[in-house]
């Protein structure tokens, strides 16, 4: 009678188990994740950058304290941070802006959005790899004006966020203020109307994504007959 090897028998066993239980289950659908913050400031500039649109002023040295930053899975709240949280944005090219108000749309290169989730500098890093699209639109008879803005990129420069967040590409990027504060040019001769020199808004805004995927069971399968092929050649070898 051969001499059956009780090990080998036992790693058939166990490998024949995980390629039934990986058959069997279904990979698990994409996770909607979400980060809302409120205490946006923006500030537009018509003569930076061909007009600049940014959280905080393009020549501030620390970026734009916030109010409050939310962590949402598929619409469910998972933590809230209140201390220690910032924006830093900037949306260039988006000059003349009128009175009127009207769509614009940013240039789409070079340093885009990062949020500061703690003092240790963590959070997320974009920067923009298409023009974003901003909505300036009057109400009211002029009185309320809001600026609303949305983008999507795929250039995550990086992350390192709490509640075990971490978001694929693309990334959404939107946010809605209202003007509070603003100097204007009666009557610019470019375009034939009033436009803005300046503004400050306030309002909120969002980052979201798809979490980025888990290994499906067939990949941790294959990965795990190759840690066993690899572990019987070095017994083979002894």
């Amino acid at each position: 009678m051969g001499y059956r090897n009780p090990m080998k028998k036992h790693l058939l066993t166990s490998l024949t188990g995980l390629l039934l239980l990986a058959l069997t289950v279904a990979p698990a659908s994409a996770n909607l994740l979400s980060i809302q913050f409120s205490g946006l400031n923006l500030t537009y500039d018509h003569f930076a950058n061909g007009g600049t649109l940014a959280a905080p002023s393009p020549f501030a040295l620390s970026p734009d304290p916030l109010a409050t930053m939310n962590f949402f899975n598929n619409g469910s709240l998972v933590g809230t941070l209140t201390q220690d949280i910032a924006i830093g944005m900037s949306i260039g090219g988006l000059g003349p802006i009128t009175t009127s108000g009207g769509t614009y749309f940013g240039h789409g290169g070079g340093f885009g959005l990062r949020l500061y989730t703690n003092n240790a500098g963590d959070g997320i890093t974009l920067n923009w790899d298409s023009p974003v699209q901003v909505n300036v639109n009057p109400a009211n008879g002029g009185a309320e004006v809001s600026v609303l803005g949305s983008a999507s990129t795929s250039a995550i420069i990086g992350q390192s966020l709490p509640f075990g967040f971490e978001l694929d590409a693309p990334v959404q990027v939107s946010f809605s203020t209202q003007i509070s504060d603003f100097d204007i040019f009666p009557s610019n001769s470019s375009v034939g109307a009033d436009t803005y020199k300046r503004f400050e808004a306030f309002g909120t805004g969002e980052v979201s994504g798809n979490a980025s995927p888990i290994p499906e069971p067939l990949t941790l399968l294959t990965f795990g007959l190759g840690l066993a092929g690899l572990g019987a050649a070095r017994r083979k070898r002894k």
